[in-house]
């Protein structure tokens, strides 16, 4: 691994991890997870994906510790057996090159292009160990 960061807080139920791997044979391969520690109760209008009870994701955990309660659909006393959590979603992109990975951290808004801080991190830190992904990250290629 040549770089980690992370956008967790205590203040917010997700956030988004990346790590960066550089393979003994110069491959890159640049892992995002969106981290999600939300719970809902089944039926919940917030929900748009299927998901998995939390006792079977969290055998023996205790909801209360680490986890958020929806607020559209968990007010008052919930029973713990029916809760709901959210999945972490996984991406992996491998190559090469490390112009891909670099454009692979880039996204779009209002027709721009440009970098999120998480992105500028990571980028940064994997700069200072591997000079392919800083000439990548440095040179803007027009």
């Amino acid at each position: 691994m040549i770089a980690s960061v992370s956008s967790r807080s205590t203040a917010k139920p997700r956030w988004s991890e990346y790590r960066l791997y550089r393979t003994v044979n110069g491959q890159y391969l640049l892992e995002k997870v969106g981290v999600s520690v939300m719970i809902h109760r089944p039926g919940c209008p917030e929900i748009i994906e299927r998901l998995n009870r939390f006792q079977d994701r969290y055998p023996g955990r205790d909801p209360e510790e680490g986890f958020w309660y929806c607020e559209t659909c968990c007010r008052g006393p919930v029973d713990i057996t029916s809760l709901l959590v959210e999945t972490d979603r996984h991406w992996v992109s491998i190559t090469t090159d490390p112009t891909q990975i670099v454009d692979a951290l880039y996204r779009r808004k209002d027709g721009a292009r440009h970098l999120p801080r998480l992105s500028l991190d990571l980028l940064e830190q994997a700069s200072r160990v591997d000079e392919k992904i800083a000439d990548a990250f440095r040179v803007e290629r027009l």
